[in-house]
This record gives C-alpha cells, sequence and structure tokens, in this order.
C-alpha cells in the first residue's frame, strides 16, 4: 500500500518539481514528468501530487508557476493532464455492482478538488475555507499561463457538461459550471473558487424554501 513518508519534505519536492519543468528540454519530457510524479504516488496518494502543484501555487515565484503551467498546457492539449481516480457518483447506491466496470472516474487536480469537498463522506471530505484555500493555489499556478487557464476553462465547461462521465453529481457539474465561467471571464481565482461553493449551497437553499412554502 503506498504511504507517505512520516514527514514528507513537501518544499523540496515542489522545487524538484520546478526545477524538472524548467530544466528539461522539451514540452514531452515535462509532461512525462508530471505523469511520473502522479502515477508514483497512485490513486491512493493523489492528493499529494496536488499539495505540490499547491505548494508551487501559493509560493512559488511568476517564473516557477509558469513553468509548471507550460507543462499543464502541453498535458492538456494532448489529454494527458494527471488525474487521480475517485469513485463514480452513486457508486456506492443500491445495485451498483452490476455496473462495477464503471466505478471510478479519473478527475483532473481540480476537479478533483471540487469532489473532495462536495461528494466526500463530511468526515474525509475538504471544509470549504480548505477547499477555497487549495483551489485559489491551483487556479493561481494554472493563470500563470493564459493558454492553460483557457484550456483548463474548456476542459472544466465540457466536465460540466458531461452527465454520462458519472464522475460528478449533477449539483456538483452546476458549480463547477459556476466556476469555469466566471474565471473564463475574468474572474480571480478568489471570486471564482467562492462561485463554485455558492453554486453549491444553492440547491439546498432552492429545497428549504420550497419546504418552507408548503
Amino acid at each position: 500500500m503506498a504511504a507517505l513518508l512520516s514527514e514528507p519534505q513537501w518544499a523540496a519536492a515542489a522545487q524538484a518539481l520546478v526545477d524538472g519543468c524548467i530544466d528539461l528540454p522539451g514540452d514531452e519530457d515535462r509532461v512525462a514528468l508530471l505523469a511520473a510524479v502522479a502515477q508514483g504516488l497512485g490513486d491512493e496518494l493523489y492528493p499529494a501530487f496536488i499539495r505540490l502543484l499547491w505548494l508551487v501555487g501559493r509560493q512559488g515565484d511568476h517564473a516557477a508557476k509558469a513553468a509548471v503551467a507550460r507543462a499543464l498546457v502541453h498535458a492538456l492539449r494532448t489529454g494527458r493532464l494527471p488525474s487521480g481516480r475517485r469513485s463514480a457518483w452513486g457508486a456506492g447506491a443500491p445495485g451498483a455492482e452490476a455496473a462495477a466496470w464503471g466505478r471510478t472516474r479519473q478527475l483532473g487536480p481540480l476537479e478533483y478538488l471540487c469532489a473532495w469537498h462536495a461528494q466526500t463522506e463530511p468526515a474525509c471530505a475538504l471544509s470549504a475555507a480548505q477547499f477555497h484555500v487549495a483551489a485559489r493555489a491551483l487556479m493561481d499556478l494554472i493563470a500563470c499561463c493564459p493558454e492553460a487557464r483557457l484550456l483548463y476553462c474548456e476542459k472544466l465547461l465540457a466536465d460540466a457538461g458531461d452527465p454520462i462521465g458519472g464522475a460528478l453529481s449533477r449539483a456538483t457539474r452546476e458549480a463547477l459550471r459556476a466556476l469555469a465561467l466566471a474565471w473564463s471571464q475574468g474572474a480571480d481565482s478568489f471570486d471564482a473558487s467562492a462561485r463554485f461553493l455558492c453554486a453549491l449551497q444553492q440547491p439546498r437553499a432552492d429545497v428549504l424554501a420550497a419546504m418552507a412554502g408548503r
């Protein structure tokens, strides 16, 4: 079973990722580096890969963030964005065993954070504050390269419009759409990630309003 060291060297690992994205000679090599890091950690430790990106986005200078963002551009262009597996929405429902082949789905870093907050048992879920901090750092990293931001917004909107994929619930997809639209229209990471949280609360507010009106 994959396991982190008792005291992971997060800063050193993030610096190594940045150095690789700067020093490697081509886009293919940089994408291979991202893939090797994510695959080396495995699905169980995919959040550790997100944390490395989060650290670069939160603490890196512009050059560091831009180097990783440019690697993400090629990953997005070629459909090789490092992803982590999560259970498909409703996979734990009665009868789900009949569809065992489709019970996990691949999610990229930002979508994974969204599902981690919105579709995880409360004891293991990211709080709203944790999501907001992590999403902002990741989005700031991506936004260092305008093309990465554009391509990622397109991906998020495609994911939000895909009910067949099964990775995200309807409420999560609508909230993801709100985030992607705001971000694509120039909102900063603070506002765009806040849109996700607000949109996620809206269905609950609508239900409560309907109950109160009865």
